[in-house]
């Protein structure tokens, strides 16, 4: 079949051409989003080992996310936190957030690891301790954008079960405001519970660029039946 055929039967199938045409393009266009975006976390993945391998500083309004860094203050034992559907080796359960007060009241939010959930979710773990001023040392970081449902993201009684890892959100039940950030304690840390590895994205590198091989593939689905049906037309 000739180009010149090929043009003649696009434009009897114009609804045919300009749908396959649009949405070829369209994937194609998503196959490189997703190849810019897994290069762009490459390379954030590069700065987050960087970091993580420097000594902890002291923390400051210079600090960055998945910065290690060091702060002397106390916890707030009587207003802890759940994080709620936190799933750990197919284990349901909660990310415990503890609030700490530092250099004459400031505040962050402590996440001291993992824990199962009880029997059922009325029956919610005993995380209580005691403590005195402490040095705690850990990696700040800035959790993800998450798509929020419902209005009762948090529970009315302590500890809370909150339905977001979200500072901004969380610190509405507290007559304080606190930095943007969570401190992750470090393996090993003391009133440290079972530990989950640090990861700065939900979505890897390796994943985008499995989105983008999905999407690359769809385009030349679509375009190999859109020739198929030209064909036949000849």
């Amino acid at each position: 079949m000739t180009d010149l055929r090929i043009i003649k039967l696009m434009k009897q199938n114009k609804a045919l051409s300009i749908f396959s045409c649009f949405f070829v393009a369209v994937f194609i266009f998503l196959g490189f989003w997703q190849l810019e975006r897994a290069e762009v976390k490459a390379n954030l993945m590069e700065a987050f080992d960087h970091e993580q391998t420097k000594s902890p500083k002291n923390i400051s309004s210079a600090s960055l996310p998945w910065s290690r860094v060091y702060i002397k203050g106390i916890y707030d034992t009587s207003h802890q936190v759940f994080i709620d559907n936190q799933i750990n080796e197919g284990k349901v359960g909660y990310k415990i957030y503890t609030p700490f007060y530092f250099d004459g009241g400031q505040a962050i939010f402590v996440d001291r690891g993992w824990i199962p959930q009880g029997k059922s979710r009325n029956d919610l773990p005993n995380i209580n301790f005691i403590a005195g001023e402490i040095t705690i040392i850990g990696s700040l970081i800035k959790p993800e954008k998450e798509v929020l449902v419902g209005s009762e993201l948090l529970t009315n009684e302590w500890p809370l079960v909150s339905q977001t890892k979200s500072p901004s959100i969380i610190q509405n039940a507290y007559n304080q405001n606190f930095l943007d950030m969570v401190l992750i304690l470090e393996p090993g840390s003391q009133f440290m519970n079972e530990y989950i590895g640090l990861s700065p994205f939900v979505i890897t590198p390796a994943k985008h660029y499995g989105y983008a091989l999905q999407w690359f593939t769809m385009s030349l689905v679509l375009a190999g039946m859109f020739i198929y049906a030209i064909k036949r037309e000849s």
